[in-house]
């Protein structure tokens, strides 16, 4: 079962994995854990507990990469999305993002919120500590990643496709031999006639130009 299979399913059901404390927002991302990456997931504790204790749990460990929020942070496309105390709860809460959102608010899958049954809901950042991004994009994407190389002086690595609005973001610049992994192309700004942007496992962009997929 992939992300898009899975979303489809579980939209509109509220079940619970465990049988512990009836349908918890928990339970739909231990059915993502088990139904699209094959995990089982135990007993890890509240929903804040699956970024805070994120080292200690090597399921998780082997499998995501912790992101921290940032002001210019976005949730991609499969992230496992989560909040702290400060969302004004002793035990958080964790959901599953579309990919669709900004700065200010995003869109996720959540269970428990508003009611039991999982339901795609508009969030603000308030007390959102971070994501847990799969490494198996393939997954989320439906393709495989593959690697990239810098053919070229330097690249410019932006959280948009555009070299107008897009920010500066993770490693900032990639240098002549770098390589980096992407999950797919986009169209976005024409460079010197060329639209093509590399869009990195990170769910970063770069212009295609002078880069070469191998």
């Amino acid at each position: 079962m992939n992300y898009q299979e899975f979303t489809s399913y579980y939209n509109g059901k509220s079940l619970d994995y465990d049988g512990v404390a009836g349908v918890q927002c928990v339970d739909l991302v231990k059915f993502y854990l088990n139904k699209v990456f094959g995990l089982n997931p135990g007993a890890w504790g509240n929903a804040k507990d699956y970024y805070e204790n994120f080292n200690n749990i090597s399921a998780l460990k082997n499998n995501f990469t912790r992101i921290a929020n940032t002001p210019s942070f976005v949730p991609q496309k499969g992230d496992i999305v989560v909040w702290g105390a400060g969302l004004g709860n002793t035990y958080g809460h964790i959901a599953i993002a579309t990919g669709e959102g900004n700065t200010s608010q995003f869109y996720s899958y959540d269970m428990n919120w508003g009611g039991k049954a999982c339901k795609k809901v508009l969030h603000n950042y308030k007390g959102f500590l971070g994501v847990l991004r799969p490494k198996d994009q393939s997954k989320i994407t439906g393709s495989s990643l593959f690697w990239v190389r810098v053919d070229k002086a330097k690249a410019c690595v932006r959280n948009q496709p555009n070299s107008k609005t897009g920010t500066l973001v993770g490693s900032r610049y990639l240098y002549k031999g770098n390589t980096f992994q992407a999950s797919g192309t986009v169209v976005g700004e024409n460079v010197s006639g060329n639209n093509i942007w590399y869009k990195s496992w990170k769910g970063n962009y770069v212009w295609s130009g002078g880069l070469t997929r191998i």
